[in-house]
């Protein structure tokens, strides 16, 4: 008995460094991904300090992503996330669709440049756009190619939130001086759960639209503009304006009116 006992309990510990070692294999794969993949969807460099997957929980954590600038602009990074908590439904990793129970994204630090032509988040939104036609399967038949691509992986986000975000603005008229102010808070629910999943560009393009949409209301409301003067807030809306349709345009709008 005493000898079942001690073969039980090394099958046991066994069971459990392999799961360790999946976990660290898996946690490396997904960072590796991420530098890969992720400057394909978004025209920019992408860094992951590192990635902590639990195959018992489904919990992650994601620490030190960067987001690099892309051509043409002057900053660093887009994006500094010094950490995001994931948690995902392991009993859909190897189905058809992914379901990821909640991303939570605390603190991020965003870089918004204006320029003649758009922003430099929308250029991102546009090489995510571009992207996902680029990838997206053709009527009839997928090839082998494309079953094979990770970014046609369907997936499904229950809860995508962002917050105590701040947005740094940067633009020529501010005379090198930058502005921060603070992002509104993003929620976004049931990302692809109607339409039995979305690709991971559609689900980035969603989310990065969010983000863009949430930094023009920022900019929009913000009455630290008057400090400023009304060559930078014409300079910033002119960016605004450019990039997001009506939103845009309200946001003009509204910091014209600051300065009347």
């Amino acid at each position: 008995m005493k000898t079942l006992l001690k073969i039980g309990a090394i099958v046991v510990l066994l069971i459990v460094v392999a799961l360790v070692v999946i976990s660290s294999s898996l946690s490396s794969i997904i960072k590796a991904g991420v530098e890969t993949v992720g400057p394909k969807i978004t025209g920019t460099t992408m860094k992951l300090d590192g990635m902590d997957l639990s195959l018992f929980s489904g919990k992650g954590r994601l620490k030190g992503l960067v987001v690099g600038n892309p051509p043409g602009f002057q900053a660093a990074s887009a994006f500094k996330l010094a950490d995001a908590k994931v948690k995902v439904d392991l009993k859909t990793a190897l189905s058809d669709k992914l379901v990821i129970e909640e991303v939570l994204i605390d603190g991020p630090e965003i870089t918004y440049e204006a320029g003649p032509s758009g922003s430099n988040i929308s250029k991102i939104q546009e090489s995510v756009a571009t992207f996902g036609k680029s990838v997206a399967p053709k009527e009839g038949a997928e090839s082998k190619s494309q079953k094979k691509d990770p970014t046609q992986k369907k997936i499904q986000i229950n809860e995508f939130i962002l917050k105590n975000g701040k947005v740094t603005m940067r633009a020529s008229m501010l005379k090198g001086q930058p502005l921060t102010i603070p992002l509104p808070d993003i929620h976004l629910r049931d990302m692809g759960k109607e339409s039995g999943g979305v690709t991971v560009q559609k689900a980035a393009a969603e989310v990065f639209g969010a983000i863009n949409k949430s930094v023009v209301q920022a900019v929009a409301s913000s009455g630290k503009l008057l400090e400023k003067g009304i060559g930078a807030a014409g300079e910033v809306a002119k960016g605004l304006g450019s990039e997001t349709g009506k939103a845009g345009s309200k946001a003009v709008e509204g910091i014209q009116g600051l300065f009347k």
